[in-house]
This record gives C-alpha cells, sequence and structure tokens, in this order.
C-alpha cells in the first residue's frame, strides 16, 4: 500500500500530457472518445487502476478504430501501460507501451520525477523497441563522449517525496522513437540508474475459466433465457485485471441462424492473487434465447441446437471457460427486430 502512495500521488504530474507537432482540428465525433480518455487519465491519476483499465482500453479500441489521431492513440495506450503496470501485470503494460510508441514514433518520457521503477520499466520497453527497428549490422566502436549513451535518473531523490513527471508527447525523440532525459543535478552528472529486476508477475498459462449454466443439455422454448456462472482462477502472485466475458453462439442442428458474438461487461474488474472470482453470472438474452422472422412459421415446428461458448478477456490476454449445449423450440417467440438490441435480436432465429 505505501507502495502505491509513494509511487502515485494526487499531484502526479503524467497528468500533464502535451501534443507539440501539429495535430488537426478536433472534430466533433471525437467528443465521446476524447472524454473517456480524459476520465481514464484522472483514474490513473487518482489511483484507481482497475477501472483506468477499462475506461482507456475502450478509449484506445475506439481511437484505433476511427484512426485519425495517432497522437490521442498514443497518449491511451501509455497511460493504459501505467495502469497495468501499477496493477503488476508487467507483459500488459510493456505490450501497451510499444504499441504506444508504434503508434507515435516521437513519444518522450521525461522521468524527472518519476518513480524509478516506472522509468526503468519504459526504458526497458524502449531499448526493445529500438533493438527491433535497428537495421545497423554492428554498433560504432567508440562512443562519442558528447552523445548521451543511457537514459539516467537522479539518485538524490529525498525519502518520502518520491514524485511522478509529464509524460511529454510529440517531442523530438531518439531512434526508437522514445528519448528520455536526465535531471539537472546542480551541475553534476546524474548517475546511471541500476538496473533493477521487476517482480515476476502472473502469465496467462495461470489463468483458467469456467461456465456453468441449469440450461446445459436441456430444452428449452425461446421465450425462456439462458442463466450462465462464469468464474476466473488466478494462480499467480499478481492481481490481474478483467475486462470483460464474451458469448459467442453456434448452431449445431436445426435451421436457425446464430447470434452475434457479445462481450459482457464484467461482474469483477480485478481477480487478485490465488483466488477464483465470478466475473459473471447473468441471463444470455434480455428477450427469450430466441426470436422468429416474420416470414417464419412460430409454432412450435422448428427446433434448433445450439452450443454457447464463453470467453474472458483479461489484460493478459483471453482465457476459454468452456462451452454447453442446450435446445430451443420455436413457438410464440418474440418478433426479430433490428431495433431489440444486441442481446435479443442476435438471438438464435429460424431461417425463411
Amino acid at each position: 500500500m505505501a507502495h502505491h502512495q509513494e509511487e502515485v500521488r494526487v499531484k502526479v504530474a503524467i497528468a500533464v500530457i502535451v501534443a507539440l507537432s501539429l495535430v488537426s482540428a478536433p472534430v466533433p465525433s471525437a467528443t465521446q472518445e476524447r472524454g473517456d480518455l480524459e476520465k481514464g487519465i484522472r483514474q490513473v491519476e487518482g489511483g484507481e487502476f482497475e477501472d483506468a483499465v477499462i475506461t482507456l482500453d475502450a478509449a484506445a479500441r475506439m481511437l484505433a478504430s476511427e484512426g485519425k489521431r495517432p497522437k490521442e492513440l498514443a497518449r491511451a495506450y501509455t497511460y493504459l501501460a501505467i495502469a497495468y503496470l501499477e496493477l503488476s501485470q508487467e507483459q500488459a503494460a510493456k505490450a501497451k507501451f510499444l504499441e504506444a510508441l508504434q503508434t507515435d514514433k516521437d513519444l518522450r518520457l521525461d522521468p524527472k520525477q518519476l518513480p524509478p521503477k516506472v522509468i526503468q520499466f519504459f526504458e526497458d520497453a524502449a531499448r526493445e523497441a529500438k533493438a527491433k527497428m535497428t537495421t545497423e549490422p554492428e554498433p560504432s566502436p567508440t562512443p562519442n563522449p558528447t552523445t548521451t549513451t543511457a537514459p539516467t535518473t537522479t539518485t538524490t531523490a529525498t525519502k518520502g517525496k518520491s514524485k511522478t513527471v509529464p509524460i511529454v508527447i510529440g517531442v523530438g525523440a531518439a531512434a526508437a522513437g522514445i528519448a528520455v532525459a536526465a535531471a539537472a543535478g546542480g551541475g553534476k552528472s546524474p548517475a546511471p540508474t541500476p538496473a533493477t529486476t521487476l517482480p515476476a508477475g502472473t502469465t496467462l498459462s495461470q489463468l483458467s475459466a469456467s461456465v456453468t449454466s441449469p440450461q446445459r443439455t436441456t430444452n428449452i422454448v425461446c421465450t425462456q433465457t439462458v442463466n450462465v456462472v462464469v468464474t476466473l482462477t488466478n494462480r499467480g502472485n499478481s492481481s490481474v485485471a478483467v475486462t470483460g466475458v464474451r458469448h459467442e453462439n453456434r448452431v449445431v442442428s436445426g435451421g436457425c441462424s446464430a447470434t452475434q458474438p457479445f462481450t459482457f461487461n464484467p461482474g469483477a474488474t480485478v481477480v487478485g492473487p490465488n483466488q477464483t472470482v465470478t466475473v459473471l453470472n447473468s441471463p444470455l438474452y434480455s428477450s427469450g434465447s430466441g426470436c422468429c422472422n416474420a416470414s417464419s412459421p412460430c409454432n412450435g415446428s422448428i427446433f434448433c441446437e445450439l452450443t454457447a461458448v464463453l470467453t474472458v478477456v483479461t489484460g493478459l490476454g483471453e482465457v476459454p471457460a468452456g462451452a454447453f449445449n442446450y435446445g430451443v423450440t420455436f413457438n410464440r417467440c418474440i418478433a426479430c427486430s433490428s431495433n431489440l438490441g444486441a442481446t435479443s435480436c442476435s438471438a438464435p432465429s429460424p431461417q425463411e
């Protein structure tokens, strides 16, 4: 707890992110994405890392699909990486920071007050990106004495006064797309920060999930729904963020069309080390398990066997929860309509 209090304070200067390169004027359709991005940044500043992961992930997805504002997308990825790092999900943090570097090659972090753990982590990620981008067959035999050969931070931080610094986006950067400036030390050259070994966090292989349903291997009518309980088990030594639970439906037999995949908001956004937590306890459909097209008979003459597949989406990757079969008889079902909403309109429906 003290670790978080020291590294993440209300005055977190991470909030100061600016774009120094030319950026086109915002368009009206960007209002929602920008609002989510700023909300996620405030959550990081306030230490609400679990909530920040959800908010920033959604903002990044919208910005990525739009594809018009790389500076803001890199900003979202960077804050998302910080949130993951504070949740001890180093692999997810590294992946998001590398995405930020790929999105904006002029990304720069200024570590004048950033906690050493965070700076060291980002330096390591940047070096990896630089290594992948290097095309020279061999390094120069003798470095130029005036060239900064490694990012540095001051070693004279006062106990109990660890601070964080601005992330500056858009400043001229090194070959890897990132440059980390050393803090001034009153005329003295600061010593390089020694490499630190980050604690091993939970890996994807240490996660498992399961699904149960009272409708498993049963036959129901289309006016009844399907209920599921999905749990996630974390056998690792660090917490894992849960961003959603995806449901997919597949037709085994019968003249039906399957539902489109739908991702539910999780019932729990974080699963701690050595814990099993229920991440979804919900019906799969809000208006029954099936609907009938206007031209299709809806008198009980059509029966379909279906498979429900559940997957837990985490900050480390996707974890299969399993699948189960059930049957649906289409009799006096709700009419299929495009304006019913994702969970009802996409329910299995007889084809013409």
